[in-house]
């Protein structure tokens, strides 16, 4: 039977007796499909490394002064992150893997630099770890801590095995610096043109790399990102739409209304009345 992976899952094998706690566990895995613009934050424990990998479209990994723009295929992994999110750059899916234990640097300590190690190819050996937990639990009802523990080392002697050095894609310096900005300023950019003087080149240059790599053009970028962030001020049983319109980054409450329902198919009210409620103030929190 095929594990269900386009849809949001969490796997949380047992923990593993004896000596292989202390090498290695694989305490939690999230299978999330994202749409552009989604974002995922959570908060990594000391002794913790998270595992990020693009199965499907491009991500952000962000932790303190780390940060990646994963290609799809890519995987990045982060030592003791603290705070830290993944963001979704285009349609796309997202594995995402806690591991703790002494074999993570053991093994990877030649490839961590500043906290942080990115792996070209990466997701193949992940998304094989993740499969195989997903039809154990699917078959089983559970998966075991051991069993966990040994698809995840077998994980990390693939990730060890790939070369890390890859050839460059010549545009990359510039989308990431282009998805930085956007996701930090949403509220704040005047448009595609602003961003393009800030990172002097012309707007038509900008426009062709960033969809070439990303698959969308920039305007259509930084509007998902504004339309995902007002679903999260749509929670607030107390916002108001104009607070919204004006904090997501659009002009006015009536052409917010016209983009969000463009991009959701229903009015902001129709979203209001329906979402799922959070406590005033309360920003949601998703993570490991």
């Amino acid at each position: 039977m095929s594990p269900r992976i386009n849809e949001k899952r969490e796997i949380r094998p047992a923990a593993p007796g004896g000596a292989v706690r202390d090498l290695l566990t694989l305490p939690l895995l999230r299978f999330l499909p994202l749409s552009a613009g989604d974002r995922i934050a959570g908060y990594g424990r000391t002794g913790d490394y998270i595992v990020a990998a693009a199965v499907q479209g491009n991500l952000t990994v962000s932790a303190y002064d780390r940060y990646a723009l994963l290609d799809p295929g890519q995987a990045y992994l982060l030592a003791e992150p603290g705070e830290y999110a993944v963001q979704a750059v285009s349609d796309g899916l997202c594995f995402l893997l806690q591991l703790r234990g002494e074999l993570v640097p053991r093994l990877l300590a030649d490839r961590l630099v500043k906290g942080g190690a990115l792996f070209h190819g990466g997701a193949a050996a992940v998304r094989e770890a993740a499969l195989s937990l997903a039809v154990l639990e699917d078959e089983q009802g559970a998966a075991g801590g051991e069993t966990a523990s040994a698809l995840a080392y077998a994980m990390l002697l693939k990730l060890q095995a790939l070369p890390s050095a890859v050839r460059a894609d010549a545009g990359s310096p510039l989308v990431e610096a282009a998805v930085a900005i956007i996701q930090e300023e949403f509220p704040f950019l005047e448009g595609v043109e602003e961003l393009a003087g800030r990172l002097e080149v012309s707007a038509a240059h900008l426009g062709r790399v960033f969809t070439r790599k990303i698959g969308i053009s920039p305007g259509k970028y930084i509007t998902r990102v504004r339309v995902e962030y007002a679903k999260l001020l749509l929670r607030d049983p107390d916002t108001t739409i104009a607070y919204v319109a004006e904090a997501s980054g659009f002009a006015n409450a009536n052409y917010f209304a016209k983009v969000f329902r463009r991009e959701t198919g229903l009015s902001p009210t129709e979203y209001l009345a329906g979402a799922p409620r959070r406590p005033a103030g309360n920003i949601p929190h998703f993570g490991i």
